[in-house]
């Protein structure tokens, strides 16, 4: 039979001598295009508002299609085409725009319009479409029509048209020109044929059925098809209207069929973007919960466990399962694993990590810092065969491994296994990268507020020979001594070093200082009998790397060609990350030294004790004095003069007291005082 396929736009065109001069009443403030406007086959009338086209058609109903555009001045389009609904609901309605989108168009036609084109493409086209809609309006509402009628009309637009009898007989088939490569049985041959000769019996038998609720309604009726033609399957909307006459003692409809396959997948399309987003947002939701559940958490692994935990209770996911840290020529054991028995992950992570490290997806995850997905666990070609065979025994269809990376610290790997097919696309994984930024946040958290309450600690003594840049070689350069004084954290993983140096004067090492590569920013704090102090911002560094692991940096020294760096760190560190770390700035570093230190702690009592016995009676009651005047308030409440004339006191006196004093404050605080005052 013929295809039924909305053919493509016919070079032919009516005219007035064939009585098929179409009445467009065309709604926009931009002028048609000529196409239409020039048409000898198109009486056009124009208008720019909404409200005016709505008076228009209440006063004069001889309109035969309106054409709007979506943005209005008054309105949009879909506002105009519910109102024209609602009192011509057969009118033809095209919606032609230039500001439109694929949720416009879709609503367009849940409105009820009868097309939608955009204003890229072409006046030719839009006239085209406009006479095909009012051909088809015709064949749906004139129930004398006549098949010379419906010829003429079908030469003018590209749907198919039908005129079958009660029993599903072809009595004429009318399509247009451009039809012809859209057959699946050639138009002469399908005249004097049945239904069940085109189609299967399933289907004949369904449209035998919408013939026969027409002719029982005597009203329009509508269906959607599915159809294979030569140019492949095609989706069509089929509408019937009684003939109003019989033919050879049968009643007879007309049955127009318009291709709508563009228009389904466009809703196909929308609807999996709707579906996406509401996932999206579920698996967004389900982080926010994730990471509520995170505050309060004591430990790695209860912050390990809750989040394996979440994940694998979900509708989204299998199960979920963390490992690490990564260490090289050592191989991953999961640490907590939830939604399936741990020895089925274990026996897959001994088979991923005894790959090489090119083909081991840990090593990447680790070593650059990104995810690897697995889309089809079946047809992925990163995986071995060890792997695939392990994980389709398991029931996997997708997966993914996410870095738990915080700063330059990598804490191990997040496993995630999909429920079902399609999962883990570009802003589902941004969205599960997040997750682990934060998880890998809150294990950095959890080890410093251990390592800050503990009374114990490890500490770990490093040694470097002969670095080949740093402080390392800059003291072995200028025969000096460097040491670190204290460091300062800042916004975006930045650290600020105080670093002292003895034994060389402060031009010569800040010209050194300015030619490292090591070091992104610096300033020279004081100098004084050959003694200077730097602040230094370093854009790599073994102290930098130290912290970044958690530990705590108490001492680092460089002299002589020689780096010395002391850290503690929580009991439960993992000593080779550490080492490891610290190695990609000194390669050749030694750990000389590893063993459990007492931490005191100092309590609220001792704290104030250690403040009075440093502080003298006069900077105590120029402090006091100070801060009960307000002069430490935001506008100040009293002058330095005022609080200096109180104490009988001078101004630079009482200014001098303040700094030592304030100075002898922040030093205890941050255990950093030193002798003096």
């Amino acid at each position: 039979m013929t295809s039924e396929e909305t053919a493509r736009a016919t070079d032919e065109r009516p005219t007035e001598k064939s009585g098929q001069t179409v009445r467009v009443l065309y709604v926009d403030d931009e002028s048609p295009p000529t196409a239409l406007s020039e048409s000898e086959a198109v009486a056009l009338s124009t208008l720019e508002t909404a409200a005016g086209a709505r008076d228009r058609l209440a006063a004069d109903g001889n309109v035969d299609c309106v054409v709007s555009e979506y943005e209005l001045p008054d309105g949009d389009g879909l506002a105009l085409l519910e109102a024209v609904r609602g009192d011509h609901p057969n009118l033809p309605f095209v919606l032609y725009t230039g500001s439109g989108s694929e949720a416009v168009a879709s609503e367009a036609f849940g409105t009820g319009a009868t097309d939608y084109l955009p204003k890229d493409a072409d006046g030719e086209t839009l006239r085209e479409r406009v006479v095909r809609a009012v051909a088809s309006a015709s064949v749906e509402t004139e129930s004398g029509v006549t098949g010379d009628r419906l010829r003429e009309l079908t030469n003018a637009f590209p749907d198919v048209a039908f005129v079958l009898d009660e029993t599903g007989r072809y009595l004429e088939v009318l399509s247009g020109p451009s039809t012809q490569d859209l057959q699946t049985v050639e138009q002469e041959r399908l005249v004097g044929k049945r239904l069940h000769d085109a189609f299967s019996t399933e289907q004949a038998e369904r449209f035998l059925d919408l013939i026969d609720t027409t002719l029982e309604t005597g009203e329009v009726e509508t269906i959607e098809y599915e159809v294979e033609t030569d140019a492949g399957e095609r989706w069509y909307e089929g509408r019937t209207a009684p003939l109003g006459d019989t033919i050879d003692g049968r009643e007879a409809v007309v049955w127009v069929a318009r291709d709508v396959t563009e228009r389904r997948r466009n809703e196909r399309r929308l609807a999996e973007n709707r579906d996406e987003l509401a996932r999206l947002t579920r698996i967004n939701g389900l982080v926010n919960d994730i990471l509520k559940s995170l505050v309060g958490s004591a430990t790695r692994e209860e912050i390990e466990r809750i989040v394996c935990e979440e994940l694998a209770n979900s509708e989204y996911y299998q199960f979920a399962w963390v490992g690490g840290p990564w260490v090289t020529d050592e191989r991953m054991a999961p640490s907590v694993v939830a939604g399936i028995e741990r020895e089925r992950i274990e026996r897959l992570v001994e088979a991923t990590s005894a790959r090489t490290d090119s083909e081991n997806a840990f090593s990447r995850v680790v070593g650059e810092d990104e995810s690897v997905v697995v889309s089809d666990v079946a047809d992925s070609d990163i995986l071995s065969e060890r792997e695939r065979e392990l994980m389709v025994e398991m029931e996997m269809s997708t997966a993914v491994l996410v870095p738990l990376t915080y700063g330059t610290t990598n804490y191990g790997v997040l496993g995630i296994s999909g429920a079902c097919s399609g999962t883990f696309g570009d802003r589902e994984l941004t969205a599960l990268e997040a997750l682990g930024e934060i998880v890998a946040f809150a294990i950095n958290a959890v080890k410093n507020r251990n390592l800050l309450l503990s009374d114990t600690a490890v500490e770990l003594e490093f040694r470097v020979e002969d670095p080949d840049r740093g402080f390392g070689r800059i003291s072995a350069d200028l025969d000096c001594r460097f040491s670190l004084e204290g460091l300062v954290g800042l916004s975006g993983d930045r650290l600020l070093e105080y670093v002292a140096v003895d034994g060389a004067s402060p031009d010569a090492v800040t010209d050194r200082i300015a030619d490292s590569p090591t070091v992104a920013d610096y300033r020279l704090v004081t100098a004084d009998d050959g003694e200077c102090l730097f602040e230094i911002e370093s854009a790599e560094s073994g102290v930098s790397q130290l912290v970044e692991t958690g530990t705590v940096v108490t001492s680092a020294t460089a002299e002589s060609g020689v780096v010395r760096c002391v850290a503690e760190a929580s009991s439960d560190v993992n000593v080779r990350t550490v080492v490891e770390e610290f190695q990609t700035t000194y390669p050749g570093a030694e750990l000389v030294s590893k063993q459990e230190v007492d931490r005191p702690v100092h309590t609220t009592q001792e704290f104030r004790q250690t403040l009075a016995e440093n502080l003298t009676e006069k900077q105590r009651t120029a402090l006091q004095a100070a801060y009960f005047a307000g002069y430490y308030e935001y506008p100040r409440e009293s002058t330095g003069a005022e609080v200096a004339e109180s104490l009988g006191v001078s101004s630079p006196t009482l200014h001098q007291h303040l700094q030592a004093a304030q100075r002898k404050l922040v030093g205890t605080f941050l255990d950093l005082q030193t002798s003096g005052e």
